[in-house]
């Protein structure tokens, strides 16, 4: 091995350290710098904020398809609010999935709302992707509703107990959905639901929110948890 081709590798390693460290410091650097955005959205909104996950919310999220996939689990940059037996959060996940070479982290902006009161059946509604449109022709579960055939045709909705979902599945919350349907790409643009009991969450799949857009957000999630705990209230 010539003295010259040595050099080289040195060099080339030492280069590769630099920018890594640079990467990493910037990267950092950026964080923090959205860490203190958040802050700010936090106080306007007279929410408690959090920029780890120090109260463990994780531990209730276990029953929720989201909090299944991947390692690597991450929840920072926690917006927090509670109110007797309701309580709400808006936090950033982040899981990663890898294969033999590669490494890729997901990333999305989730609301987590909980109210002590209310029951409901659990249930996960998505936008359909290529794959769910395929479990269709295999027989794989999806609640359609014949009334909505815009929204049957764009979103998938499961769960075990089909007749408690499709009594909480009121015109109102339909109507709301169908008015969520993204455009390019749909599967991003278009919001995800998930309940299990008194627990709901709501966030669009692979989709981190600017801390600018925080506060829509929380309205957004609000407003359909109030759709439900209406109707569970009807009952």
């Amino acid at each position: 091995m010539s003295r010259d081709f040595i050099v080289f590798i040195v060099f080339f390693t030492l280069v590769a350290v630099v920018v890594n460290v640079l990467y990493f410091q910037w990267e950092t650097k950026k964080e923090q710098q959205r860490s203190d955005k958040i802050k700010l959205i936090a106080a306007q909104l007279t929410m408690n904020f959090l920029s780890e996950d120090s109260n463990n919310i994780m531990q209730h999220l276990h029953n929720f398809r989201l909090f299944k996939q991947g390692g690597r689990k991450l929840v920072k940059n926690i917006l927090s609010e509670e109110i007797t037996n309701f309580k709400i959060y808006i936090f950033e996940y982040r899981y990663s999935i890898s294969s033999a070479k590669t490494r890729h982290e997901h990333w999305q902006t989730v609301a987590f709302l909980y109210d002590d009161n209310m029951r409901l059946p659990k249930f996960l509604l998505k936008p359909k992707g290529i794959l769910d449109q395929l479990s269709h022709f295999l027989g794989y579960q999806d609640i359609k509703f014949e009334k909505y055939p815009r929204f049957s045709e764009q979103y998938l909705l499961r769960g075990s107990h089909e007749e408690g979902i499709r009594q909480i599945f009121t015109d109102n919350v339909v109507n709301f959905f169908e008015g969520k349907i993204g455009f390019y790409p749909a599967i991003q643009t278009t919001p995800c639901l998930e309940a299990s009991d008194a627990c709901l969450i709501y966030y669009r799949e692979n989709v981190r929110l600017e801390p600018e857009q925080i506060e829509l957000f929380l309205q957004e999630g609000m407003e359909v948890f109030d759709l439900f705990r209406a109707k569970v209230s009807d009952n």
